[in-house]
């Protein structure tokens, strides 16, 4: 739920972006390659943008 307080990784906007980049193992898939920076940057806000 990305609508709550409650968060497994971290709860911050450079954490999201970094697990956006980076992946998370056997959870989701790494997007650095698949999706511009622009298009990260973008993504990590809106996520982040969800319970703030």
């Amino acid at each position: 739920n990305l609508t709550d307080n409650t968060w497994l990784y971290g709860s911050n906007y450079e954490w999201i972006k970094e697990t956006v980049m980076n992946g998370r193992q056997n959870q989701m898939p790494a997007q650095q390659g698949r999706l511009s920076e622009d298009q990260i940057q973008i993504l990590a806000a809106y996520v982040y943008s969800l319970s703030n």
